[in-house]
């Protein structure tokens, strides 16, 4: 697996407010587990 592309999940945080309430807590979770898997592979873990 690559590292997600941050500038990718840059514009899906400034998407976020055009988003229904009930989809924040999803998209959340998605932007979190991308930035989580981009940490683990910068850090080689």
């Amino acid at each position: 697996m690559t590292i997600p592309d941050l500038a990718v999940v840059k514009d899906q945080i400034s998407l976020l407010q055009s988003l229904p309430i009930p989809e924040h807590a999803d998209s959340f979770e998605e932007i979190h587990n991308q930035l989580n898997e981009a940490l683990t592979r910068v850090e080689g873990l």
